[in-house]
């Protein structure tokens, strides 16, 4: 052993003899890096964990209609995403999209083989992470602010924005025109909150909804939506809006 190789902080390999001179071993050199800060960042997060206990909330009760299920904070993201794919498209948000992301991290160490560790000289992987990384925060909270609207709506605390159409058991509705490409959007998307039979739901009642409002003040609130209800009503295209409140426009309860 060198008298250079006892010296504290000095690498224990030769340069000479490794097959790539001026690289560093992956193990048990960078490995070890790895580990060191790996067990920094665990240990750090463990300690929130600790010291940031979770606040429960209120017990468990089957005959509360009006609590909106969400997943934790972490997840919001990927909660989100299913809002804009509903109906027969949603596996889009469950599988491909997830997966896509997924793979693309996987396979990063073989689409960017740059040596340069300077973010700036590395440009497609440095902007691939901050777009990712706000696209990530941005889903986080446009999920939190339309679940506390939605709360907010659930307890009396917002106004929908809608006329106040009586309510009716799914029984007592009768739909018009079901055969309209309009209905099946209808079904796909505005139900969920809505009511299969515009009984109401999550949101308020719309079955006679036309008695109330003509087509233009009906299409001017999907577009521009209140109390929670996402713009559009998660519909996809101008083209959707428009067969959703041609349909709608027919229901007089």
């Amino acid at each position: 052993m060198s008298g250079g190789e006892r010296i504290p902080g000095t690498p224990r390999y030769r340069h000479h003899l490794l097959k790539n001179p001026g690289t560093e071993p992956f193990f048990p050199n960078f490995l070890l890096k790895e580990w060191i800060a790996g067990a920094v960042f665990l240990t750090g997060f463990m300690l929130w964990v600790v010291f940031n206990p979770v606040v429960l909330g209120d017990k468990a009760n089957p005959d509360d209609t009006s609590f909106i299920p969400v997943p934790d904070w972490y997840f919001l993201f990927l909660y989100q995403i299913l809002k804009y794919y509903p109906g027969s498209d949603i596996v889009f948000g469950t599988v491909l999209v997830p997966m896509i992301g997924a793979l693309l991290l996987i396979f990063t160490p073989w689409l960017d083989t740059s040596k340069e560790r300077h973010p700036y000289k590395r440009p497609l992987a440095t902007l691939s992470m901050v777009l990712m990384t706000f696209l990530t925060i941005w889903l986080t909270n446009e999920a939190a602010v339309q679940h506390k609207a939605e709360v907010a709506a659930a307890s009396g605390q917002a106004s929908s924005g809608l006329p106040q159409v009586p309510k009716k058991a799914p029984s007592q509705i009768t739909l018009v025109d079901t055969n309209m490409p309009g209905y099946t959007l209808f079904e796909q998307t505005c139900a969920t909150c809505h009511g299969k039979k515009g009984e109401g739901g999550f949101g308020p009642p719309i079955y006679a909804i036309s008695k109330y409002w003509n087509a233009t003040q009906l299409k001017h609130f999907v577009e521009n939506p209140q109390g929670g209800m996402p713009k559009n009503g998660t519909l996809t295209s101008d083209a959707q809006v428009q067969q959703v409140v041609d349909w709608l426009e027919k229901q007089t309860g």
